[in-house]
Parts: C-alpha cells; structure tokens; sequence
C-alpha cells in the first residue's frame, strides 16, 4: 500500500511540474495586459460638462503589447488609444470620454483588443448625469414672476405668453 501511495504521490508531483513549466512557457512568452482598474465611476456629472478618463495599463508580459481595436458599447462613449506598440514593463492609456448630453444614469462598456495572452478585456465606465443648473434643458417650462407680469417660455417653440401682453 506504501508503494502504490509513493507512486502515485510521484506521479502526481510530476504531472504538476509538467503543466506548470508548460504554462509558463507559454505565457512567458506572450504579452499581458494589467490595468491599474477596470471600471471607473464618475459619479454625478452636469449635463453637457466634460467626462473622460485615463485607463492605465502596463505590459506585464515578455513580448510587446500592440492594442488591436478597443469598442465601445454604443455611440456616446468614444474611446482613444495610442497605435504604437508597447514594451515589456512599459505603460500605455486608453482615454474613455463619455458625451455627458444624455441625461440620466448610464454604465458603458468598452473591449479591449490586443495581442496579449488575455486578448480580450472589458473596461466599464458609469455615473449620472444631472442637469445643469445653469442651463435650461429643452422642452421644459421656465416660468418667471415678475412683480407686475407673469411669463411663460416654452424652450421648443420658443413663446413667450405675458400678462402684459394680454393687457
């Protein structure tokens, strides 16, 4: 019973020896790509303000990373990246922007394309968008009153109706 524990304790050691020195030469030889995060949240931004983030990476592997495509979900996240290929244990950016003219909340994806073991990669990006107090959003009312008039805008048709106008 010793004997056939030992030998299948051998066999055993073996067997992991092999498929991790396998694993490693594989993957040693490839690019990886690490992000410092995947998902940013940008909290509450104001309607028609700016929004763009840096996602940070770094080539951890030990050939040169060239990013392939990176696509976004839809239309209102464009992503920007640099087409230059990047060394083992150097970094490289993929800026996200997000068109802060929709309103409300959102979380987008964006994938990421390379030549790395990890090929694939999903950044995410959310927050909310709110309007800006400063602005007039389209298609509301602003109703104004005046001490001696009231008034009524309608920002589609652009109207105005005054009490004075009906005197």
């Amino acid at each position: 019973m010793k004997r056939l524990f030992s030998i299948l304790l051998v066999f055993v050691v073996v067997f992991c020896s092999c498929s991790r020195a396998k694993y490693l030469q594989k993957h040693a030889t490839k690019a990886h790509i690490e992000f410092n995060t995947g998902v940013h949240d940008f909290g509450k931004i104001i309607f028609g303000e700016p929004a763009s983030f840096d996602f940070v990476f770094t080539n951890t592997g030990a050939d040169t990373l060239q990013i392939n495509e990176v696509q976004s979900t839809c239309g209102c996240t464009i992503p920007k990246w640099s087409k230059e290929p990047v060394a083992p244990g150097e970094k490289g950016l993929i800026t996200v922007s997000y068109d802060t003219r929709r309103s409300g909340e959102f979380e987008k994806g964006i994938t990421v394309f390379s030549n790395a073991d990890n090929s694939a990669l999903l950044l995410v990006i959310k927050g909310l968008v709110t309007p800006n107090p400063h602005k007039e959003i389209l298609g509301r009312k602003r109703i104004t009153n005046n001490i001696d008039s009231v008034s009524v805008e309608d920002n589609d048709l652009n109207q105005i109706d005054s009490a004075d106008e009906k005197n």
